[in-house]
């Protein structure tokens, strides 16, 4: 039908008439599964948010402290190279001035420069690989190795130059044929007659001491690089020697004009490694040596860099799963203090709405203060909804007592009355027989009870208004016990007194409050076996005056507590089951309370209590 495609669309059912916001809520959310997800992904994005940003910090805090100190272990092994070339400087401008050069004019006829070049050599140690001079067109005149001279002096590929006094420099540059494995020094003979040079001396260095410089800086996964002013690389330290072999390397870039490099990571490959961390240091010379512009990089690969981060984050990895498996676990009981009692009362309310009576938990554990007070606020409002239930039960009751009390006092007695009234004249007939006064007995008898019913239900229909003064409530209780105190000789119940209450002064209806006692006492009594005990108690507790009537006979069931107070409900044989429901209109009219448990007698015991303000008050 129409009206039906519309409805179908508006609600969004489908083809087979589910609803689509049926099939949104299918498989509803507990408060449990809600907390436990929120928990969760709360506490993991924060711990990885947190292990994030403490992972890159911590890493570029180490890889700026790395290559700190990459940059000042480039500088302590540059410096030392720097102190090792300004000496073997020094050494070649002070032979340059001796007189002993001279003997290159001569051709060092008598071989006695050379025997000083071969003296010097051995007096320096390993720093010398060769020492000899040439004339000025580059024949080997002198020379520490006897079998250079006469040859040709090698072509340098210059380096750099070095200025020195008065002009004169000193050339500094690799042997041709021998890059990488030695470096020549080469300085100008003045000719100490007359103007110009004689020639030169050459000063052949041992490359390896610049090496084993390298080699000693390099120290576990870190290497050292030297390269010139041009950015090309003259030495490394062994584990790169390796590495490049005779490969001619330029790093132009890796290092600025103010001698450190533009960033701390560099790609490795051109020295055949991986990514590298970086520290460069320029020549800052050493005393009035200017240096020569070279500058040392000190690499280190990332992955050996970075390996105690990465131990860092294994161990953040172990704590992330244990800072889990601890959020998850209190989420859990979290969840389990807020939605059990949210169950729990749920269940409650089901209960109640099937009729179920019984006393609701008032006490559920859990720590969110919320959630208790909303379980005590839901289990008092229970409570309340239970006992206005009772309470309408309980008027309805009365009600038709009312109305049965009603129809009663017109219907009936009117006939008893006349009843009793004929019985009283039969037996006031001249000498009736035995069996005519026992049956008018029974009338007169059997009449007053009917008519006692009839005035107990007027009372539970519509109870008289009290008289409230001011009355001696221990006076009334001794009263009643005087009363029944025949009674109870003659079934040999004895009657107990612990009238204790300072004050038991109320401002009740005395004749009320006579008839309440005195109802619950014949209870007590006609359940009480023989030799049994029957008592009253007064006390005061804070502002309540409390009166308990008890025994130690059978008692009363838990489970009937609730009930004796209904009208018409009787445990007892021939009871019409009203006289505890006038006993508790009294109290209630009295401002009073009354309930009913066990005694410390073992038997039952029916505890009424009455406001003592509001008997000051009064």
């Amino acid at each position: 039908m129409p009206g039906e495609s519309v409805k179908a669309r508006l609600w969004g059912r489908g083809p087979d008439g589910a609803s689509g916001i049926g099939r949104r809520y299918a498989e509803p959310v507990t408060i449990r599964n809600a907390l436990l997800r929120a928990f969760f992904w709360l506490v993991l994005g924060a711990i990885v948010l947190m292990a994030a940003l403490s992972f890159f910090e911590v890493r570029r805090a180490l890889q700026s402290e790395i290559a700190g100190n990459l940059q000042a272990g480039a500088g302590a092994v540059l410096q030392r190279i720097d102190a090792f070339f300004f000496a073997q400087l020094e050494n070649v401008r002070i032979w340059r001035r001796l007189e002993v050069m001279q003997d290159i004019r001569v051709k060092d006829v008598d071989k006695r420069l050379s025997g000083f070049l071969s003296d010097l050599r051995a007096g320096q140690g390993s720093a010398y690989r060769v020492l000899f001079c040439t004339d000025r067109d580059g024949n080997v005149i002198a020379s520490s190795d006897p079998a250079l001279i006469g040859t040709r002096a090698p072509v340098l590929a210059h380096w750099s130059r070095v200025a020195g006094n008065g002009g004169r420099g000193v050339q500094l540059g690799p042997v041709q044929g021998r890059a990488g494995s030695s470096v020549a020094l080469r300085a100008d003979v003045a000719d100490a007659f007359g103007a110009g040079e004689l020639g030169y001396l050459y000063a052949i260095l041992d490359w390896s001491a610049v090496l084993d410089l390298l080699d000693d800086a390099a120290v576990g996964p870190r290497s050292a690089v030297l390269i010139d002013a041009q950015a090309r690389v003259i030495g490394a330290s062994r584990r790169l020697r390796a590495a490049l072999g005779a490969l001619q390397v330029n790093l132009a870039g890796w290092v600025s004009p103010r001698g450190g490099p533009p960033t701390a990571v560099r790609d490795g490959s051109v020295l055949g490694l991986s990514t590298l961390l970086v520290g460069a240091a320029a020549s800052s010379g050493y005393q009035h040596f200017p240096g020569l512009g070279w500058h040392i990089l000190m690499v280190e690969p990332t992955r050996q860099a970075y390996r105690p981060i990465w131990r860092m984050l294994g161990s953040m990895v172990s704590v992330l799963l244990l800072t889990l498996a601890l959020a998850v676990w209190t989420s859990r009981r979290l969840a389990g203090h807020i939605a059990r009692p949210i169950v729990s009362l749920t269940e409650l309310t089901r209960r109640f709405r099937q009729g179920e009576t019984g006393r609701p938990e008032a006490g559920v554990a859990t720590v969110i203060s919320e959630v208790r007070e909303l379980n005590r606020a839901f289990v008092d409002m229970i409570e309340a909804l239970e006992s206005s239930r009772e309470q309408i039960l309980r008027a309805g009751k009365l009600a038709v007592v009312g109305e049965m009390a009603a129809v009663m006092a017109h219907e009936v007695r009117t006939p008893l009355g006349i009843l009793r009234s004929s019985a009283q004249l039969l037996e006031r007939q001249p000498d009736p027989s035995e069996r005519v006064r026992e049956l008018t007995g029974y009338i007169v008898s059997e009449t007053d009870r009917l008519n006692r019913l009839v005035t107990l239900l007027l009372e539970c229909a519509s109870p008289r208004p009290p008289d409230f003064k001011l009355h001696d409530l221990h006076e009334i209780a001794d009263n009643v016990l005087n009363l029944l105190a025949a009674r109870a000789q003659k079934k040999g119940v004895r009657l107990v007194r612990e009238l204790t209450a300072d004050e038991a002064l109320l401002a009740c209806d005395r004749e009320q409050l006579t008839q309440v006692l005195l109802n619950l006492l014949l209870n007590a009594l006609q359940l009480v076996p023989e030799e049994g005990r029957v008592g009253v108690r007064t006390r005061i507790d804070g502002e309540e005056l409390v009166v308990q009537v008890l025994d130690d006979g059978p008692g009363i069931p838990t489970e009937l507590h609730r009930r004796v107070f209904d009208p018409f409900f009787s445990r007892r044989e021939g009871g019409v089951g009203l006289g505890l429901t006038v006993v508790q209109q009294i109290v209630q009219v009295h401002h009073g309370d009354i309930g009913v448990s066990e005694g410390p007698w073992g038997g039952a015991c029916f505890e009424l209590r009455f406001p003592r303000q509001w008997q000051r008050d009064g």
